[in-house]
């Protein structure tokens, strides 16, 4: 099989692992399930994934990969470049909430938390080039700022889980956006995100 058709066929038991895992539940749905959803046989999903475990890991790290690679395929710059990020990570969210709630946790809990540290590190560059170095003095360091404004969209998902509220899209960006002008105006009293 080619390098091409292989990561084509990948591709595609991840997405049929992806929605079956927000019909079904993470992990409740067979490989059977996955093959058929998938147009591919059950051995082809074994061929690709050992287990459950290592299917649910390799949708976490594509997950995270997609908005890592989403961010570096930007022309977007600064603050319009954190916005794009965090309404992709919306967008991924409204349309599978369980599960990229749970691999979301699973990710950060588990061998891929360096994946979305590259997620938090981009942030960080970005607020540098909409704000200028830190100064020492300053109330927050980029990266801390990054891990706030990353803990924005986290608290958001899980308070919506938490609460059996709707993940609407539209929603979710404009409080997300309402919480980051409040974080942001600690760094510039006068700033708002237009």
């Amino acid at each position: 099989m080619s390098e091409r058709k292989r990561t084509k066929t990948q591709r595609a038991i991840l997405h049929a692992a992806k929605v079956l895992y927000e019909k079904q539940g993470v992990g409740n749905a067979p490989f059977d399930d996955i093959a058929e959803q998938a147009g591919v046989c059950r051995t082809t999903v074994f061929n690709h994934f050992a287990d459950a475990a290592e299917l649910q890991q390799a949708l976490a790290v594509a997950e995270i990969g997609e908005i890592i690679e989403f961010g570096q395929r930007s022309d977007l710059r600064g603050l319009a470049l954190v916005l794009a990020l965090l309404n992709k990570l919306i967008d991924d969210t409204a349309n599978y909430p369980r599960v990229m709630a749970r691999l979301t946790n699973a990710t950060i809990l588990g061998g891929e938390g360096g994946r979305v540290g590259e997620i938090e590190r981009m942030v960080a560059r970005q607020y540098e080039l909409e704000f200028g170095a830190f100064s020492p003095d300053a109330p927050v360091t980029a990266e801390q700022l990054a891990e706030m404004t990353l803990g924005l969209y986290y608290g958001q998902v899980n308070h919506l889980l938490a609460y059996g509220m709707p993940f609407d899209a539209a929603m979710m960006r404009k409080e997300l956006r309402a919480m980051l002008n409040c974080l942001l105006r600690g760094i510039n009293s006068n700033y708002e995100i237009k």
